[in-house]
């Protein structure tokens, strides 16, 4: 009995030997590598080097949001009301999908919360946001400019289904309200 058990054990340990050296001639293949990177310091030099073979890694990534031309109107002079809009709302993820982009309007709060639904992009245009966010024009100098109106600051979020988010924060001002 004891010499089967030792016979097994003896013919076990063989075979993991054998498997290990398979892996370690395998992962010193000279094949077909490249250097994935290389930094020089004086005469030292270090390279990452990989198969070009393999893939590049995919990190998942969120892009910046792009929100141009954030505009404050007035569209009847003769009331103190104005209409703070943006041109487009955009954000970008890869290769995670877009869940939210919540816009917040820091004196007033959260304005517009847009939810995606499988998709890499969200784009938001201009009349997506309709004539824009009802708001106080406010005197002249109110906002900190000697002639202009109230200032909003707004912070655009948006967040991926990965859990990666990016923010976009900005002023706008608004025209004088005179009356």
């Amino acid at each position: 009995m004891r010499k089967i058990f030792l016979t097994l054990f003896l013919v076990l340990l063989v075979g993991v030997a054998a498997f290990s050296m398979i892996q370690i001639v395998r992962s010193q293949e000279s094949g077909d590598s490249r250097t994935l990177s290389s930094e020089t310091q004086g005469e030292n030099i270090r390279e990452i080097q990989g198969s070009s073979l393999a893939e590049e890694p995919k990190q998942p990534d969120i892009g910046f949001i792009d929100s141009p031309s954030a505009s404050c109107y007035q569209p009847d002079p003769t009331q103190n009301e104005c209409r703070l809009t943006w041109y487009y709302l955009s954000v970008s993820a890869s290769p995670n999908n877009m869940v939210t982009m919540t816009l917040t309007l820091n004196d007033i709060g959260r304005v517009a919360h847009i939810q995606g639904f499988f998709q890499t992009s969200m784009y938001v245009p201009y009349n997506m946001l309709g004539e824009g966010f009802k708001v106080p024009c406010g005197s002249i100098g109110a906002g900190g400019k000697p002639h202009l109106g109230n200032s909003y600051g707004y912070t655009i979020r948006a967040r991926d289904s990965g859990g990666l988010s990016s923010a976009n924060y900005g002023t706008a001002y608004c025209p004088a309200f005179i009356p």
